[in-house]
């Protein structure tokens, strides 16, 4: 029975002393990663940093924590951030957001706050963490500009995983489902001030494959981000009042950046989002009135007057809905 004690103490001992060698260690890569962000010109600093969870987690609480990378253009700072892990498995960690979020790019900064924002990512087990898979989950959040707009989302969740059925190594397979997402009010000041939508969208998914010319790992975020080569739209649907819009398709950068591709759209009540466009301002009424007349022949042929398949083609670095030309294509380069 001595043994045994001695063995059920000596046992304990050594794992509280592994506990707080594990804890510092932690503890120490974390600060020496701001360092080395610093170092290499970035904003990079945290007001505490704080290991807690014996004996079971390890869980390092970070408050005042502001990172922004000049090259990058973007900024972000978090009045906490918790990082929960297991002891024997540190390359997945749970991430938890309260309080305010701030983020900032060269277009506008915008502050978040959400009852609910928190999440799961699996890193593979080695020094350059490249991402597994993640999900996160949201829940009431608000986004308010400091150009003065405001945004919202009911509900929402966002999970990554690495393409397992796709030859190309860096390609993600990503989710995401959005319940009650009021947009800015500027946007849509002309649409739901006249009772044509309700001031938020009803449901919206978006089911893609991502590909990028490298991994997403810690070596990629330091040196500026991946490039997107190639978006596979298995499915985009959004539900706003009577509206219904569907979509399909591939697209690919080509040798300038631009998206380059096409998907098929099917589009229920499409004059109600012709008109939402028109008066949101996202299209002149010249174009409204041109697409109004090709649609309705596009229409009038399927059988259908209310619905409408349509191509949307991206080439030469411009969109065309059908046969009109609608707008500048989105460009795969940036890097923020």
């Amino acid at each position: 029975m001595r043994v045994l004690l001695a063995i059920v103490v000596v046992a304990a001992g050594a794992y509280f002393a592994w506990w707080w060698v594990a804890a510092g260690v932690f503890e120490r890569a974390v600060s020496a990663w701001l360092a080395e962000r610093s170092a290499a010109g970035w904003v990079a600093e945290a007001e505490d940093i704080d290991v807690q969870g014996f004996p079971n987690r390890l869980d390092m609480i970070v408050t005042g924590l502001d990172l922004a990378n000049p090259d990058g253009g973007w900024a972000w700072s978090a009045g906490e951030f918790q990082i929960l892990t297991l002891p024997y498995r540190p390359h997945h960690i749970i991430a938890a957001l309260p309080g305010e979020q701030v983020l900032s790019t060269p277009y506008d900064t915008a502050r978040f706050q959400a009852e609910m924002l928190r999440g799961s990512v699996v890193f593979e087990p080695n020094t350059a963490l490249a991402l597994d898979r993640s999900s996160f989950e949201i829940g009431e959040m608000t986004i308010v500009g400091d150009a003065g707009w405001e945004a919202g989302i009911g509900s929402a969740n966002f999970a990554t995983r690495q393409a397992e059925d796709d030859p190309r190594p860096f390609a993600h397979d990503v989710i995401f489902t959005a319940e009650q997402v009021a947009l800015p009010r500027h946007w849509t000041a002309g649409i739901t001030g006249a009772d044509l939508l309700p001031r938020a969208i009803e449901n919206l998914r978006l089911d893609l494959t991502l590909d990028y010319d490298r991994a997403w790992d810690r070596p990629a975020i330091e040196a500026g981000n991946p490039i997107l080569q190639e978006v596979r739209v298995r499915d985009v649907s959004i539900t706003w009042g009577e509206l219904d819009l569907r979509g399909r398709g591939l697209l690919t950068s080509d040798a300038r950046g631009f998206a380059e591709g096409r998907i098929d759209l099917r589009a229920r009540n499409w004059r109600g989002m012709l008109e939402i466009a028109e008066r949101s301002g996202l299209i002149g009424s010249g174009v409204a009135g041109t697409l109004r007349t090709g649609l309705d022949l596009i229409a009038r042929f399927s059988g259908d007057r209310n619905s409408l398949n349509v191509p949307l083609d991206f080439e030469d670095g411009q969109m065309r809905l059908g046969p009109v030309t609608i707008g500048t294509a989105p460009r795969f380069t940036r890097r923020f």
